[in-house]
């Protein structure tokens, strides 16, 4: 049997049901396709408060509310050589069970319409003019539009550019907490670092990130012990069989194509430091399906939508290297381990350019590096054009409402600070074109006149 559809995604995970969510409530005929039966352990349960809004426009929100998973907890920190219990407010985030929480998308995505496909096998894919994938069933998909949601092991090639050292987490899943214990926990070691948290189930789950020719499973028991903050809890729980997976940063070269997209960690994988890795899975679902909906509906911005989500991945990857090297520097301020100094991007430290709050009396100009160029944004479902601004490959359209290039445009060679202020009140209040100011001064589109 052979179904037809605009677009077959592969894998279940946040970013494969966000995007086939999102593409079904466009209006696009969507397969998905998840090897795994549901519910299923999978690592990644710490979550960012940021994820909110995204599920927001998702229309997910709701539904993982309902479930009971966004319910914030506090932190246990010791970095840099400190101790900190930060409460939610303060930087606490979530923690999920994964297995749960994804088959709370994948339901939604059916909801939604979106075929699904699961548990089910790829046995056999090619591409001539439209996609044909056979499933271990028997059934034949054919589509338009092919979306990679497989995580680290996609289905579609590529290079990678990784991003800072090479790095392996070792993990397992332990019995007999102190249920009473509601912390996560993160603490810096020697040459390691740890991440703990007790998940919705009742198991709790403990971590190591270490360099990759040092994580060897027969070394995690070792490693548990050494930590100030996680063994205290497990000493006299028990250990489940211990696991190890990659979790060093990268993006994926060739993200987008004509005819095929790579999302969530199929095209990036940030530090998880950060704890931000299913928000930004879900970030690169929503912003594919806006690319795919422009690619199908218009294919003569097709080129454009693409430059757009192969600049954001790389946006994302650089900014989120440069937040993780900036954490891994205050350890390594304290402990100047090997594993330290190769995080802490050092030679980034020495080549950055520190700039304080600009004087009203300062004389500034457009930065000479500055271009004015033609880039993409999301306007509703599609990616349209718009008059923005290059600084050494990063782009700016909007800062807040206003155009940045407009804003540019609109200052006559070398003026002092007070002059940009007034010029730019114009457009807005004064005190939002001193802090539109200040973020241009900082980003760099606007330098010192000499």
């Amino acid at each position: 049997m052979t179904d037809a559809v605009d677009v077959v995604v592969i894998g279940g995970g946040p970013s494969g049901s966000t995007l086939a969510l999102r593409l079904a409530q466009l209006g696009r005929a969507v397969a998905l396709i998840e090897k795994d039966r549901f519910p299923r352990r999978h690592v990644g349960e710490s979550l960012a408060s940021g994820v909110l809004p995204l599920l927001d426009v998702a229309g997910l929100r709701v539904s993982a509310e309902a479930a009971g998973f966004l319910g914030p907890q506090p932190a246990t920190v010791s970095w840099k050589g400190e101790l900190k219990r930060l409460q939610p407010q303060d930087g606490g985030g979530y923690v999920v069970d994964r297995g749960l929480f994804d088959s709370v998308l994948v339901h939604a995505a059916r909801e939604s319409g979106v075929r699904v496909f699961q548990p089910a096998h790829i046995v056999d894919r090619t591409f001539a003019d439209a996609w044909s994938i056979r499933l271990d069933s028997g059934e034949t998909l054919t589509s338009k539009y092919l979306a990679d949601a497989g995580g680290r092991s996609r289905v579609l090639s590529g290079p990678k550019i990784e991003y800072g050292t090479r790095t392996l987490a070792m993990y397992a899943y332990w019995l007999g907490v102190d249920p009473y214990h509601r912390d996560t926990l993160v603490e810096a070691g020697e040459s390691e670092w740890y991440w703990g948290a007790p998940l919705p189930g009742g198991d709790f789950s403990a971590m190591v990130f270490m360099d990759a020719e040092n994580a060897h499973p027969s070394l995690y028991p070792e490693l548990m012990r050494e930590s100030r903050l996680l063994w205290p809890l497990l000493a006299n729980a028990v250990c489940g069989e211990v696991r190890v997976c990659d979790a060093t940063s990268f993006r994926d070269e060739t993200p987008v194509t004509p005819h095929s997209i790579k999302v969530g960690e199929a095209a990036i994988s940030i530090d998880p430091l950060s704890s931000q890795g299913v928000q930004t899975s879900i970030g690169t679902a929503l912003h594919a399906a806006v690319v795919i909906n422009t690619i199908m509906d218009r294919p003569d911005d097709a080129e454009l939508a693409m430059d757009f989500y192969r600049k954001r991945l790389k946006d994302s990857a650089d900014f989120h290297a440069r937040a993780a090297g900036q954490f891994y520097r205050e350890q390594f301020d304290v402990c100047g381990s090997d594993f330290w100094r190769k995080r802490a991007r050092v030679d980034d430290l020495r080549t950055a350019t520190s700039r304080t709050p600009v004087q009203p009396d300062l004389r500034v100009q457009v930065s000479q590096r500055a271009v004015f160029v033609t880039v993409g944004i999301v306007n509703g479902s599609h990616i349209v054009r718009e008059d923005g601004v290059d600084l050494d490959g990063k782009w700016s359209a909007y800062v807040g409402e206003a155009r940045v290039a407009d804003l540019l445009r609109a200052l006559d060679g070398s003026m002092t600070a007070v002059e940009v202020v007034r010029c730019w009140s114009r457009k807005m209040s004064s005190a939002q074109s001193l802090q539109t100011l200040q973020w241009a001064w900082s980003e760099g589109l606007i330098e010192r006149a000499f």
